[in-house]
């Protein structure tokens, strides 16, 4: 999973009343919802079927909503418009069908609302889907690699996510290191695998960072997660 700092999590949970689950469960099964507790120990999680639910069920400050795809498809559902009224600092779209995700897109980057919503793509390996997952109730944005081609076209350039872009200039050793990042290894332990020493480790880190033009190794695993796929 992506590296994050202990002491952030650690803030961000204490600051955090719960993570929401809406929908019937068909997305996010009950096995995910275990793997989100293990994920964020102290937090309350709860599940409801509907956007509305969650004023009357929890009307205090909500970190994070996962919207199951069925919500955003059911026959009562207003899309984007309809999730407006959710009463979370942030809401992300978990689904396994990436038509719609791309739907979902074209819907927040019509209301220019992209900042607030995200993407929780369900088809992932377990450490790419926990590494997105605390992307996402940290505040940080994590773009799945379908959004960079659309029916197999490619996206124009200009509307490429810049910190992709730069990932290619990256040097061999410079993404086997973030690529380490991204799964939550630590300085020290990179420079174990790595047979190198943690200060060369850490210059390495300065270097991805400011290729990136990311703010920190977070949003540089943020960076490496969106280009990888598999299979949660």
């Amino acid at each position: 999973m992506a590296h994050v700092s202990e002491c952030d999590l650690e803030a961000a949970i204490m600051n955090t009343v719960c993570i929401a689950i809406v929908g019937n469960g068909l997305t996010v099964s009950a096995k995910c919802e275990e793997l989100i507790k293990l994920e964020f120990p102290g937090t309350e999680i709860i599940r409801v079927q509907a956007v509305d639910e969650l004023e009357v069920i929890h009307p205090g400050p909500i970190k994070l909503a996962l919207i199951e795809q069925e919500v955003f498809t059911g026959v009562d559902s207003g899309g984007v418009d309809n999730l407006e009224r959710c009463p979370a600092e942030r809401v992300a779209l978990a689904y396994l069908d990436e038509d719609l995700a791309l739907r979902f897109l074209d819907q927040i980057q019509a209301r220019d609302d992209v900042g607030r919503f995200g993407f929780l793509p369900m088809n992932l390996q377990y450490d790419c889907w926990a590494s997105m997952l605390r992307l996402l109730f940290l505040g940080q944005c994590c773009v799945p690699q379908v959004f960079l081609t659309r029916q197999g076209e490619a996206v124009p350039a200009a509307t490429l996510s810049m910190p992709s872009r730069k990932a290619n200039r990256l040097t061999p050793r410079e993404r086997e290191i973030l690529e380490l990042v991204a799964s939550g290894k630590q300085n020290k332990l990179i420079a174990v695998d790595l047979d190198l020493s943690e200060h060369t480790v850490k210059l390495h880190m300065h270097h991805i960072i400011k290729k990136l033009g990311v703010r920190n190794r977070t949003e540089a695993a943020g960076v490496f997660l969106s280009r990888a796929s598999g299979g949660v």
